[in-house]
């Protein structure tokens, strides 16, 4: 979730704040080389079925790999995933509530979600309440059982939680959480800040206790963009603002909602006051500069009337550090009419490090120059391995629009959007240089991309929410998660996207001690099965019986007019499931996707599928949705009757010809993320509302013509 900027007239009380590299304005470019590109396998779709966006992602010590994604305010609910295949294939963690998937906490949430996990390998997740509050949970065994709170900020109005772990909490270390406090500031915050937003800051050493309670309010600002620490538990906070020439924070945004500013926060030994601490027209960092700095990283002209130039953040200006303590700040910016503060010009990505906490920034360098094609540019996120080292994601399209006159900007065109990554090995380099890759391997969300968070009601396509996530993983490979919108169920003028992710398999690792990423390389025409095999719900994972475990899938297109998939299984010798599966229907199904030069491309799928152990039938279709004012799930009805056999053996073999004009009808389609699955459910698919539960999959292919 983001509010829209609040904004408000500056008063005469000025905020002064540490300045970096002040009013340099971003002249920097990165270069296009410096070692070779990272290499991507196929797109793995983490869940087939939850429509949602702005994917947070988490990796434990054993490689454990944990995604969530809010579901809205009208669910109360948010989902979490895990993979422990090396991010093959994914489930919902066993701590849900079936059919739903709600984590089985006992807190509302569904605005946004945040994961963090510490040293001991313990897993946190945050969700908000409907901007009433934040709920925080904790799980001790890989997301099974939960213990949470429903008042981790004690605040009233409040928006964005970010959470990091140092350490053990339990052992010295904490958790921390960081949130915007919604146009929460009074003259406590200085007159010209009346009705603000503040960042906040609460600490817990368990995952459910939380203080100061209400939170620590730090310092006006536009949006709170992230949190990190340093090896010596020392904390730093990413947000928004808008600043003055003399460094003052004067507002969170100006009179248009448009901040100029990227700032970050630091205290040095981390924060542990167990009661608020009153401010008094001054910030918390000039109140007690023993325990914070503010520190501006980068901050652009303002005109006469103290509105901005430029646009930065879009949505948010992410942080990050390294293995040495060296940190990041990511940003996507853009040049707008002042008078109006419409975009007037590409939206480009942009990057500053520090080598001293935050004490000094570098110039800006535009990321994005590396990819010049590219013309509008926004919700980038960092991510860094060792010393001057790092990934860059973010959302990218080679539509620029009419700029500097309307329509310009992600929000007013429409357009195919790229997952892109650009990685430095040098940058702590004046001029660092940058390889980049296209992540998706097809375009990811056609139409417009809007960055004013639920302020999007006013036009826009918000499907892909906020944000999208990259992690670095254990060998220093770049891990990404993003919204995946490769599908015709727009609704309610939004896109219906659901979560994908990619793992790096070649290319330079962020860790030098390991020089190249050696992953394995994508499939092609088929795919084995994964070993987790079960139903993952109400605390517990069941194994699942063995005509529920895929051993291998396969296309293949034997004439211009038909696909034939092969899904091998186990056991086919009895097509019956049991109920503590999740359901007595079984289906066993392969989806796919395919690119649409003019639109936003198209999933299709085939199944075999057994209501109850009965003789099954054989069906295929394009992907549906159940909807309110927007998609909630994706489901797969049975559109058309297609030929289908399969052989009632060990191991058996399910055989599914598809018509080429049931699916698309080009014949030279290329099928990207070839997906094989089994599932339960409770109800038919033809009753074309059918929540299923995965119970296993085949890694991604992709087919070979």
């Amino acid at each position: 979730m983001k509010i829209p900027r609040m904004t408000f007239g500056i008063g005469a009380i000025l905020l002064t704040v540490s300045i970096a590299g002040f009013w340099q304005p971003p002249a920097v470019h990165a270069g296009g080389s410096g070692g070779s590109a990272p290499g991507f396998g196929r797109e793995v779709i983490v869940d087939h079925q939850r429509i949602t966006g702005e994917p947070s992602l988490s990796i434990d010590s054993q490689d454990r790999i944990y995604v969530s994604a809010p579901y809205g305010f009208s669910t109360t609910a948010s989902f979490v995933w895990r993979s422990t295949d090396d991010g093959k294939t994914f489930h919902l963690v066993p701590g849900n509530v079936p059919p739903y998937g709600k984590p089985n906490v006992t807190c509302v949430g569904g605005g946004d979600s945040a994961l963090a996990v510490d040293s001991q390998n313990r897993l946190y997740f945050a969700d908000l309440q409907g901007l009433t509050d934040v709920s925080n949970s904790v799980s001790s065994d890989e997301g099974s059982t939960w213990l949470s709170t429903c008042n981790a900020a004690d605040a009233i109005g409040v928006d964005r939680p970010w959470i990091a772990a140092f350490g053990d909490p339990k052992a010295g270390g904490a958790l921390y959480q960081t949130v915007d406090e919604v146009a929460q500031c009074t003259t406590a915050c200085g007159l010209g800040n009346v009705g603000n937003n503040i960042v906040e800051l609460t600490r817990s050493q368990d995952g459910v206790t939380f203080t100061p309670l209400p939170a620590q309010q730090i310092e006006p600002d536009g949006i709170v963009s992230g949190i990190v620490t340093d090896s010596s538990g020392g904390v730093y906070i990413g947000h928004t603002a808008l600043v003055d020439a003399a460094g003052n924070i004067i507002s969170g945004g100006d009179a248009n909602g448009n901040s100029n500013a990227i700032v970050v926060v630091r205290f040095p030994t981390g924060y542990s006051s167990p009661t608020p601490i009153p401010l008094n027209g001054q910030t918390l960092c000039q109140m007690q500069p023993a325990t914070c700095t503010t520190y501006i990283v980068y901050a652009a002209p303002l005109d006469s009337n103290n509105n901005s130039t430029v646009t930065v953040g879009q949505d948010f200006a992410p942080i990050a550090i390294d293995t040495a303590g060296n940190l990041y700040a990511v940003w996507s910016q853009a040049t707008v009419d002042a008078s109006s503060g419409n975009i007037s010009g590409p939206s480009q990505i942009y990057m500053s490090s520090s080598k001293d906490h935050g004490a000094h920034w570098s110039a800006p360098v535009q990321v994005s120059a590396a990819t010049p094609t590219l013309q509008t540019n926004v919700f980038p996120w960092i991510a860094a391995g060792d010393a001057g080292r790092v990934n860059i994601v973010w959302y990218g399209t080679t539509t620029l629009g009419s700029c500097p006159a309307q329509p310009c900007g992600s929000s007013a065109i429409q357009a195919h959007w790229l997952v892109m990554i650009a990685q430095s090995l040098n940058a702590l380099n004046t001029v660092p240089t940058f390889t980049t890759a296209q992540v998706s391997e097809l375009s990811n969300h056609y139409g417009a991309v809007c960055t004013m968070g639920i302020g999007c009601s006013t036009g826009g396509d918000r499907g892909l929410l906020d944000f999208l996530s990259v992690s670095t993983g254990l060998k220093g490979e770049a891990n990404v998660v993003w919204a995946d919108a490769v599908n015709q169920n727009f609704v309610g003028g939004t896109s219906s996207a659901v979560i994908a992710f990619n793992r790096q398999i070649s290319g330079s690792s962020l860790y030098t001690r390991f020089g190249k990423v050696k992953g394995t390389p994508g499939a092609t025409g088929s795919a084995a099965g994964s070993p987790d095999a079960f139903f993952s719900a109400n605390g517990s994972t069941t194994s699942a019986s063995s005509n529920l475990i895929i051993q291998s899938a396969a296309i293949a297109k034997p004439d211009s007019s038909h696909y034939q998939i092969t899904i091998n299984v186990k056991d086919l010798t009895s097509l019956i499931v049991s109920p503590t599966l999740g359901g007595t229907d079984a289906v066993w199904l392969a989806r796919w996707e395919v690119a649409d030069p003019n639109g936003a491309g198209h999933t299709y799928y085939a199944a075999m599928e057994s209501d109850g152990g009965q003789a099954p039938t054989f069906f295929d279709g394009e992907t549906a949705s159940i909807d309110t004012t927007h998609g909630k799930f994706l489901t797969y009805p049975p559109a058309h009757t297609i030929t289908g056999t399969y052989t009632a053996a060990t191991p058996g073999v399910i055989t599914l010809t598809v018509p080429i004009a049931d699916v698309g009808g080009s014949a030279s389609a290329h099928l990207v993320s070839v997906t094989a699955l089994t599932a339960t459910q409770a109800t038919p698919s033809s009753g074309g509302q059918t929540i299923f539960n995965q119970i296993n999959a085949t890694s991604p292919f992709d087919s070979r013509w």
